[in-house]
């Protein structure tokens, strides 16, 4: 637990190697510091200090007044200055990119390159809710925050006396590629940790979450200067590839590696390639 200049309290861990080079990876929604992405062996191999934190809210995190994306870049940019980092490189995934990117842009002077995976846009700029996988979980957070944090609640709790019932809510909405990744069984038992932590203190932080990054952002996305590669499966039942496609044609000189028949959760497979690319 690191105690924030402002008295809250920011929820964080890392894993790999503790002298490796420093990434500071922003989870996805519903998501947490907790039940990270990938083979422990593979990040332990790539060299990486991959520091997770849990946004405002959310896991063991403090909960704070409503922020854009770019005014929540202060919470990441202080922990690395608890932990001594003068520069490091970050890692969005799915809804975290939005708060990955806020954060390059913020501190371009310290920020070495960026990983957009799977990730969302500014809405309304670069792309709209009807083209989103899952259109009725964000039109529930745009017009029904209450009901959806109550969904979340539910998920938690379930998840603790029937992993089993979460398992297949999970699964039933995922294309067959996830569905592949999800049935694993060191997967499953992450993203029952996952849904778990992520709802510890109830739902109404996740949904605030979401609806941070359906609001301006704060910032324009040719703040971000430093070298950017954008992660999009063609399978993805979530986030469509047009959105990847406006993402690497917004920030000046991205790179798009798109992946045949791989989903949302290509994180899973693709992160040793992926913490590979911010060293590139």
């Amino acid at each position: 637990m690191l105690r924030l200049r402002d008295g809250r309290e920011l929820a964080w861990t890392e894993r790999g190697n503790p002298e490796g080079d420093p990434v500071i990876e922003f989870h996805g929604n519903p998501g947490c510091r907790l039940g990270g992405w990938g083979d422990d062996g593979v990040l332990a191999a790539s060299g990486t200090r991959l520091i997770s934190f849990d946004r405002p809210g959310i896991g063991g995190s403090s909960p704070a007044h409503t922020r854009s994306p770019l005014d929540s870049a202060s919470d990441p940019i202080e922990l690395a200055d608890s932990l001594g980092l003068g520069g490091f490189a970050v890692l969005g995934y799915s809804l975290g990119g939005a708060y990955a990117a806020a954060c390059a842009a913020a501190a371009p002077e310290r920020v070495s390159a960026l990983a957009l995976v799977s990730s969302v846009v500014p809405l309304g700029e670069l792309g709209e809710l009807s083209e989103l996988g899952h259109e009725r979980q964000w039109r529930a957070a745009e017009r029904w925050p209450r009901a959806l944090a109550l969904t979340y609640r539910t998920l938690a709790a379930t998840t603790r006396w029937a992993p089993r019932i979460t398992d297949r809510v999970i699964a039933a909405g995922l294309s067959a590629p996830d569905r592949a990744v999800a049935s694993r069984p060191e997967v499953r038992e992450r993203l029952r940790v996952t849904a778990i932590e992520a709802g510890a203190q109830g739902g109404r932080s996740t949904v605030e979450d979401m609806r941070a990054a359906m609001r301006p952002w704060g910032f324009g996305l040719d703040q971000v200067r430093c070298p950017t590669t954008i992660w999009q499966g063609d399978a993805d039942g979530s986030i469509p590839v047009a959105w990847a496609e406006r993402l690497a044609a917004a920030i000046e000189g991205a790179e798009l590696r798109l992946l045949r028949g791989e989903g949302h959760y290509l994180i899973e497979d693709r992160l040793g390639e992926i913490l590979a690319s911010l060293g590139e």
